[in-house]
């Protein structure tokens, strides 16, 4: 049963959502599967396989909604790089899963941190524009 506190808190977030920019979305999904990985880890680090999975699959949903959202029209090779970086991650996070081993979750937390930290700042030079 939700609280209103919860409820307020649902609320901002989906305003916040709804309100956003792509770009802006983009960061909120970084956010989300690196928040989704950090509590599998910490799920493995207490032996809850099932609050493991529940973050991993998690975790992996939001990927591969990062890899639908690659724009393949754009000129060069940073969009199937990142589309061959993401299908990396979801397959170290799925051989995670099924081993219920958090060693593959750190790098991959590491790589969405260096992707998240690149939109930060390009969304701050835009609003410096």
């Amino acid at each position: 049963m939700y609280t209103d506190k919860r409820k307020a808190k649902d609320f901002y977030l989906s305003s916040q959502i709804l309100g956003a920019s792509p770009e802006k979305l983009v960061i909120f999904l970084y956010e989300g599967a690196i928040k989704s990985l950090k509590r599998a880890e910490i799920a493995l680090d207490n032996a809850d396989n099932n609050g493991a999975h529940h973050e991993l699959v998690k975790a992996q949903d939001i990927i591969n909604e990062l890899k639908q959202s690659v724009n393949p029209d754009v000129a060069g090779e940073i969009p199937a790089n990142l589309v061959k970086l993401y299908d990396f991650m979801t397959s170290e996070l799925v051989k995670a899963n099924l081993a219920k081993k958090k060693e593959p979750i750190g790098p991959i937390i590491d790589m969405l941190s260096e992707l998240l930290e690149s939109w930060q700042e390009v969304l701050a030079q835009q609003n410096n524009l």
